[in-house]
């Protein structure tokens, strides 16, 4: 989580905020500016006023007798980058006692709940989100000090709307990456080495408290997922897009029949795979959604080289294999020559900083690099799954997604052109080819088991 620099707070607040006061955020795409296309004829909602926002101050700062002088708001993201949630940007002038006129910016994630979005209710994810800012992520950031995962949750409305309010990282520098061009190594070794903190430090949290799992037990696929026409669409018929484009890629006609039975087993095989051995597994608390969307990189001012990063949108957040949270984060995010030394970029960046950070939190039982990278192979089969249901979102090209959003992903037919969209892009493709002739493997080991 982050601390905040005090240096832009009035001194009236400075004193208020400890060192361990840290900043947790939602999901969305800092670095954008609103084009006049974009922006054109918007009016923002009616419960976005001063009340709104003097709540959230006093309530982030921990204080009393707001004032509000004037505010203005903005979208916050492109056309395009977010699917299940409108961001709002808020600059906001305020007084408090005798400082006038101080300036902050935050961020409204707010979720309305239609009949397209009722899905997302009924998964149980806005709850879930809700209790990650509240009460996971401050116990994690207790545990690990000054080092941040997320940035400060001013507040949480539940009406009209859910609306959570962040601090606005763009003001410290925090910026997302291109998501179409995917992570180099760089931005890769800054990623893992995060990540590699926040899994430690989530084993200390369950040794502290070991009932808190029963709260995070499911990710993306549970017996309520894929047995929603979601699933269908989303995962299984892509998986059966993809086989008909491997059918006409010379060299690679095989695997289309291969694909066509992972298809037909779908909804079994995606249970199996995050089917927790507690013996053998090392469990971990997963992000749950690591892409490239939500990250946000703090870069350099001289050498332009990511130093840092922060996570964003804690919806799909669940305890289990940390081979789950490693293989996602390469089959959506990394550059296809980055993603073909995942093993070796494990072992070189994320397991060292592990290693350390369960060292210093007095962890005795330390995992070997064996342990971990055979945690990567028995998980391989989600890589497989995520590239169809994930990776063509990721990487529709900037104009074609400017129509994304939850709703076109619900439609059959709005969803099939989306996902024809990302199939084509040369990252996609070339990223198929690829695992498909890694996993190949893999993949006839899991047809044989149905």
């Amino acid at each position: 989580m982050f601390t905040l620099d005090k240096s832009l707070l009035p001194t009236s607040l400075q004193h208020k905020l400890s060192k361990q006061q840290k900043f947790i955020i939602g999901s969305w795409n800092y670095d954008c500016i609103m084009s006049q296309e974009a922006s054109k004829g918007f009016i923002a909602p009616d419960y976005l006023n001063k009340n709104f926002f003097k709540r959230s101050l006093e309530n982030g700062f921990e204080i009393d007798e707001v004032e509000i002088a004037d505010f203005k708001i903005t979208l916050g993201t492109q056309p395009g980058d977010n699917y299940t949630s409108t961001i709002y940007r808020a600059r906001i002038i305020y007084n408090h006692l005798n400082s006038k006129n101080n300036e902050i910016s935050l961020i409204i994630k707010s979720i309305p709940i239609d009949d397209a979005r009722s899905v997302i209710e009924e998964f149980g994810i806005l709850d879930k989100e809700i209790k990650v800012y509240k009460e996971l992520l401050p116990k994690l950031s207790k545990i690990l000090g000054n080092t941040a995962v997320a940035p400060k949750c001013f507040d949480i409305f539940t009406e009209p709307h859910r609306n959570l309010v962040f601090q606005d990282m763009k003001a410290l520098g925090y910026v997302t990456a291109d998501r179409v061009i995917g992570l180099d190594e760089q931005h890769l070794e800054v990623a893992l080495k995060k990540v590699a903190k926040f899994h430690a430090a989530s084993i200390q949290l369950l040794r502290e408290d070991p009932a808190i799992e029963q709260h995070y037990d499911g990710g993306i696929f549970t017996e309520t997922t894929v047995s929603n026409p979601i699933f269908e669409t989303a995962f299984s018929k892509n998986m059966k897009l993809g086989a008909d484009i491997l059918s006409k890629i010379p060299g690679y006609e095989r695997f289309r029949e291969k694909l066509m039975k992972i298809y037909e087993n779908s909804a079994k095989i995606a249970l199996k795979m995050v089917e927790l051995d507690p013996e053998n597994d090392i469990k971990v608390l997963n992000h749950g959604d690591l892409w490239i969307n939500n990250f946000l990189f703090k870069y350099d001012e001289h050498t332009k080289r990511p130093t840092d990063i922060v996570f964003v949108d804690y919806q799909g957040t669940f305890f289990n294999s940390l081979g789950i949270d490693l293989n996602y984060l390469f089959i959506t995010s990394a550059q296809v020559d980055v993603l073909k030394r995942k093993v070796e970029l494990v072992e070189k960046y994320y397991y060292p900083v592990f290693v350390d950070t369960l060292k210093s939190l007095q962890i005795e039982s330390i995992p070997t690099i064996q342990d971990v990278t055979k945690q990567l192979w028995q998980r391989e089969m989600y890589s497989v799954f995520c590239l169809f249901g994930i990776l063509p979102i990721v990487t529709i090209n900037r104009e074609e997604s400017k129509t994304n959003d939850f709703t076109q992903f619900v439609d059959k037919e709005k969803a099939h052109h989306k996902t024809l969209a990302g199939m084509s892009s040369r990252r996609f493709i070339e990223t198929m080819k690829y695992i498909m002739e890694y996993l190949e493997t893999k993949i006839d080991e899991t047809i044989r088991n149905y």
